[in-house]
């Protein structure tokens, strides 16, 4: 049978308790011990769904849970772990109901089982499935996928109250510190040794497989190779669309990154019609390569009359696709702005805080606004070595119109200060310590 056999051979431990997949990988995702108490929580039964971008480290997080769970005692027997994406599985794959009944020989029936499933939506009827295994207890599931179609409607009606969503995304900067550092050495020492190692970050972006490389050209031909091309032509072939204008898009928006989307000018360059475009722009956000921003409305009804920014997840996406050099100034400022987005979402998202963009006419903006329950901050970002008078001024009058109680200015200098109300802090401050400064003041 292919399903016992696959099992067998992805999951070592059943046959030596002291076999560890995830060795070679010691430094842990930020997200990772989040994982293992979830499903170290035995009275809450419900799974998780761990939803990331291809290439970010989804599999390493499972397999290290796996090892961590062994480690602090889980019997061997009782952990499976199976990847629904294996190359030798039939072409019309196999259902997680046909792992899940897989009872190797050593069952403890006295302990819970936990299922760690990679690429659960090659499991047919995956959402039915996991509804019932979750209503009938049948162990701790930890499910991954690189696709936000997953939440679907019919799959969150699902899911309600049975799993929850959690996103890993790329490399944060302490992600990417902790990768680079020497075991011993401090952060300060870290950057005493590595002084250039945000602008590093800016370059290379924050995919694991890539964060130790110091050959920048060959990162961003494997990013475009590797990331986005599979993305989109193994995720998409098969959908009825035209993968090649999909994938023509997906450059478009990553170029322009941080800019108002407009449909019927990505129609005109696309020689598409408008309603094909939209739908293909739902279809590149779910892949989870680009995300968007919603503009900033008091009132729910004029922030859907309103247009998006879209974004690149990962400042590294924008390097890799850049027509210019990387030191194009308008391509800085891209990466600059790519990244703090990248670490303000993931804050927002955990303290459950509301991000958008402000623009009011032409002069007003502010790159990014945080609602937590209408106290304002306005976030501005500068890829500038130095604060600016005019800059300054401009952030004031903007956050007058916002009615923000707090303004920051995130530039790429050196100290932070504060300027006629406006708290200056640098890039490298904010992306090491996002919530302390975030949340200082509130």
């Amino acid at each position: 049978m292919i399903v016992g056999d696959l099992l067998q051979d992805q999951n070592p431990w059943w046959r030596d308790g002291a076999i560890r997949r995830a060795r070679g990988y010691p430094i842990r995702r930020e997200l990772q011990p989040k994982i293992l108490a979830r499903i170290s929580r035995l009275d809450d039964r419900r799974a998780v769904l761990l939803l990331g971008p291809r290439q970010v480290g989804k599999t390493v997080l499972l397999l290290q849970t796996a090892d961590d769970l062994l480690d602090a005692g889980w019997p061997p027997q009782n952990l499976t772990y199976f990847d629904f994406s294996d190359d030798r599985l039939p072409k019309e794959g196999v259902s997680a109901r046909e792992v899940v009944e897989v009872e190797p020989i050593g069952l403890d029936p006295e302990h819970p089982r936990a299922f760690l499933l990679d690429e659960i939506h090659l499991a047919p009827g995956w959402d039915r499935w996991l509804k019932q295994a979750v209503d009938h207890r049948v162990g701790k599931i930890v499910a991954t996928d690189s696709a936000a179609s997953l939440l679907r409607v019919g799959s969150r009606e699902s899911g309600q109250g049975r799993w929850d969503e959690i996103f890993l995304e790329s490399l944060n900067l302490r992600e990417l510190a902790a990768l680079r550092g020497e075991p011993g050495e401090t952060r300060e020492e870290l950057f005493r040794r590595i002084p250039n190692l945000t602008q590093l970050y800016l370059s290379i972006g924050g995919f694991p497989e890539h964060a130790l490389s110091i050959d920048l050209p060959e990162v961003r031909r494997r990013l475009r190779s590797d990331i986005a091309e599979r993305a989109v032509f193994r995720d998409l072939t098969g959908r009825g669309v035209d993968v090649q204008r999909v994938k023509d898009l997906l450059v478009y928006l990553i170029q322009d990154s941080g800019a108002e989307l407009k449909v019927e000018a990505r129609a005109g360059d696309l020689r598409a019609d408008a309603r094909s475009v939209r739908d293909w722009i739902g279809l590149l956000l779910d892949t989870l390569l680009v995300v968007s921003l919603d503009r900033f409305a008091r009132h729910a009804a004029a922030s859907l009359r309103s247009r998006p920014r879209i974004y690149a997840i990962d400042p590294g996406l924008i390097m890799a696709f850049a027509l210019a050099p990387p030191q194009d100034p308008r391509l800085e400022a891209q990466g600059v702005e790519a990244a703090v987005y990248r670490h303000l979402r993931e804050v927002a998202r955990e303290q459950e805080w509301e991000l958008s963009y402000f623009r009011q006419d032409d002069d007003l903006e502010i790159d990014f606004v945080l609602d937590r329950a209408g106290d304002l901050t306005g976030i501005e970002v500068t890829s500038s070595s130095r604060v600016r008078p005019d800059k300054v001024r401009r952030v004031q009058k903007a956050g007058a119109a916002l009615g923000a109680k707090r303004l920051i200015l995130v530039y790429n200098g050196a100290l932070e200060e504060t300027v006629g109300g406006v708290r200056a802090v640098t890039l490298s401050e904010l992306l090491l310590n996002p919530l302390s400064i975030l949340g200082e003041g509130s």
